[in-house]
């Protein structure tokens, strides 16, 4: 048998425990990203994180058929078998899942290309600036009916979403053995990099000004949450609607909310099995933790609240029917 041969016999034997592993990364990170967000991780994450097993016929050639590559022991030394990327908005998201991943007990890392020592190293270059880990189970362990041995490795890419364009575009072109880049194609490739780096600079800016707007809108939010779980007796699940509802009610909102909401279910203890009705019937406007706050204005003055309502004020009728109202008066 030749050795491309012994390769890909190996290579089917073991390719499911690799993509076991690569899939039981993605879990972990992803579990450990939703203790630290404030909206879900597949909204955080910009690209489905799916391992994905490198494809046979590649595997022979970066083993035995790439200049430079002069491996040992060919199939042990690659470490990118089985891959996982994250890819996310902002420098700043990566470093909240390069934390994650730091922070798992039960393997082993090797940070395999570091952006923020290369950028220090050569500051006047602007090259690809994503984070490589090669991580292994210290371990072997079962997923299901697959033994997943100690020491396997996994190839863990943590990107911006303009960095994962930059390497979509590059990586079977200016870096590929079989390209002849042209001193023109890399600067090219150099020029864009350069303003991949700008734009995800004016992103962050971008995002601390937005963030500083919505400080007070979104602890209001915060602070409605505990509210309206305590009086409503399940958990809101705020979404866009309770942005709008938040923004436009925000005046109404005093450090005596809580004591506000309160004394309105005393006066109309009705109230939360309403919000509760509407639930049943799918309404998604009396899950989101303002609508307590449109109650209480609407309850104090509802020509107030129809006034500032964000939406269409059909949608405000089953509200102002809870308290006796009607926006036709």
């Amino acid at each position: 048998m030749t050795r491309e041969r012994d390769l890909l016999d190996r290579w089917g034997v073991e390719k499911d425990a690799y993509l076991a592993w690569g899939h039981s990364i993605a879990d972990a990170i992803k579990d450990g990203l939703r203790g630290r967000l404030p909206v879900e991780v597949d909204y955080f994450l910009k690209i489905p994180v799916v391992p994905r097993l490198k494809e046979g016929h590649k595997l022979i050639e970066k083993a035995f058929y790439r200049p430079g590559k002069n491996y040992q022991n060919p199939y042990d030394d690659i470490t990118d078998k089985v891959g996982v990327r994250f890819v996310v908005l902002l420098g700043s998201d990566m470093k909240l899942v390069q934390e994650v991943l730091t922070s798992i007990r039960g393997w082993s890392l090797s940070k395999d290309r570091d952006h923020e020592e290369e950028r220090k190293a050569r500051p006047i270059e602007f090259d690809y600036a994503a984070l490589h880990y090669v991580v292994r189970p210290n371990e072997e362990f079962s997923c299901g009916k697959i033994v997943v041995p100690k020491d396997i490795p996994c190839e863990v890419q943590i990107k911006t979403i303009l960095q994962h364009a930059y390497s979509e575009l590059t990586h079977d072109t200016i870096y590929k053995p079989q390209i002849a880049a042209t001193p023109i194609m890399q600067r090219n490739a150099a020029k864009s990099m350069a303003l991949l780096e700008a734009t995800n600079d004016y992103f962050e800016r971008v995002t601390e000004d937005v963030n500083k707007a919505l400080a007070s809108v979104r602890e209001l939010t915060r602070k409605a949450s505990d509210v309206y779980q305590a009086v409503v007796g399940v958990a809101p699940k705020p979404n866009a609607i309770e942005g709008l509802l938040a923004g436009s009610f925000e005046k109404f909102f005093t450090s005596e909310f809580a004591q506000q909401v309160d004394a309105l279910v005393k006066s109309k203890p009705y109230i939360p099995q309403k919000i509760r009705d509407h639930l049943a019937e799918r309404n998604p406007i009396f899950s989101q933790p303002s609508v307590l706050l449109v109650y209480l204005a609407a309850s104090t003055n509802y020509r107030d609240a129809i006034k500032e309502w964000p939406m269409t004020v059909s949608q405000l009728e089953p509200l102002l029917n809870d308290i006796g109202e009607s926006a036709d008066g």
